[in-house]
């Protein structure tokens, strides 16, 4: 069974504007505060993943970012070159670490 998704999106590719909010139990705990440029609210949510990662919630952390790397990916395409660049780069980094990280479970 597929867990269920921590991040809700809003995507308007026509526009370059991406939303989200972080949702646990029904509640929404964090934001991107609203439409804003897909590279920022894409930085907006890599800060409040890092800030879970400095608060010891390692487990929930590497779940939003598992959705970070899914819908970074997906939007790829309808972004600018240099977001473009930035999102390749970032979730490649992400696949090597987390596959290095397999590695040490195994």
């Amino acid at each position: 069974m597929a867990r269920k998704k921590r991040i809700r999106w809003t995507w308007e590719p026509e526009r370059g504007l991406l939303g989200w909010e972080y949702v646990r139990n029904g509640i929404v705990l964090v934001s991107s505060g609203g439409m804003r440029p897909a590279g920022e609210s894409l930085a907006a949510l890599m800060d409040c993943v890092s800030e879970l990662d400095d608060e010891g919630e390692e487990v929930e952390a590497h779940r939003l970012m598992e959705e970070w790397v899914e819908m970074a990916w997906n939007i790829r395409h309808d972004v600018d070159p240099v977001v473009r660049q930035a999102i390749e780069e970032a979730c490649h980094e992400w696949w090597d670490a987390d596959g290095d990280a397999d590695e040490d479970r195994e």
